[in-house]
């Protein structure tokens, strides 16, 4: 059986219901609304929590735009750590944990290299995600407990959410032709349940190497520009690229975490990259997923 946190989240709720879909028993575990009552704020867990449990796959956590340094810490780190310890305890077989691919610099060649070989990033979330990738492994490594760390790109879909949604909005107030500043890698949530869902049955494949974390994006690159073209919203004002500089500079300096966040998404440099695929997915590009859904009227 599947214990699942985080499951009222963008990515957890999709989880959850690729899961239901496959006919796969899942229990969700957290404060409210879930099966079983899991809280991160405390150090150590019931052995309750996991009974019956063989998987779990831990979705929980404060996204890069809500969160300080100390919530950070408590809920991305030491709440990671101390599910991962408690779950060895209790003989879970198989631990999911969603990380970033923030945690990986722009300039590395291989993405799915280990944070402890990588220095910690700038970023408070994203070093959060680093910390609690080099936690969770320290507590795994000798046990019997597979750890499989995921680092998922931007998550896109039909229903946009956080930076992707906030910049279209912004674009319908002030439709400016963004830059081509920056890239990123971006994955479709679809394809992102599709390979948690992978894992569960193939976690002895050649494709999962043990606490090794899995880069997943759907293998393009994207700048500021190729976003805004693919939201749909028409452009009709440019900007000079220095005066762009100087918006994005501005908006990073303002105290709201979404608008910092959204300028860190249009001028930011990430990693990008093709990566290893383990099945036949749909490998939707982020053009092709908003077209289908315009012309579904889902957009």
């Amino acid at each position: 059986m599947i214990l699942l946190t985080g499951a009222s989240g963008y990515v957890g709720s999709a989880v959850y219901a690729g899961l239901e879909e496959q006919g796969v028993p899942v229990i969700t575990a957290g404060r409210n609304a879930c099966d079983r009552f899991l809280d991160l704020s405390q150090r150590s867990h019931s052995y309750g929590l996991f009974a019956e449990i063989t998987v779990v796959i831990h979705c929980a956590g404060i996204a890069h735009s809500k969160g300080d340094f100390s919530a950070y810490q408590q809920v991305n780190v030491e709440a990671c750590r101390a599910l991962a310890s408690a779950a060895e305890v209790a003989g879970v077989k198989q631990f999911i944990f969603m990380s970033s691919l923030n945690v990986v610099p722009a300039t590395i060649i291989d993405p799915g290299t280990l944070a402890s070989e990588i220095p910690e990033p700038l970023s408070p979330y994203a070093a959060s995600k680093w910390q609690a990738e080099i936690a969770v492994s320290r507590e795994l490594s000798s046990s019997s407990c597979e750890l499989v760390i995921l680092r998922p790109a931007l998550v896109y879909d039909r229903t946009l959410t956080a930076n992707l949604a906030a910049l279209k909005k912004w674009q319908r107030l002030l439709p400016v032709s963004l830059p081509t500043e920056g890239h990123r890698s971006l994955v479709a949530r679809p394809d992102l349940v599709a390979l948690i869902i992978f894992l569960l049955w193939d976690s002895g494949s050649e494709y999962v190497v043990r606490n090794h974390p899995l880069a997943v994006t759907d293998g393009q690159c994207y700048s500021a520009s190729r976003i805004g073209k693919a939201l749909g919203v028409k452009a009709t004002l440019s900007l000079p690229r220095l005066l762009w500089r100087f918006v994005l500079v501005g908006l990073a300096g303002l105290p709201s975490h979404k608008t910092r966040a959204l300028a860190a998404s249009l001028g930011g440099t990430y990693w990008c990259g093709e990566v290893a695929q383990p099945f036949d997915s749909a490998v939707w590009s982020l053009e092709r997923l908003l077209r289908s859904s315009k012309e579904e009227g889902t957009a």
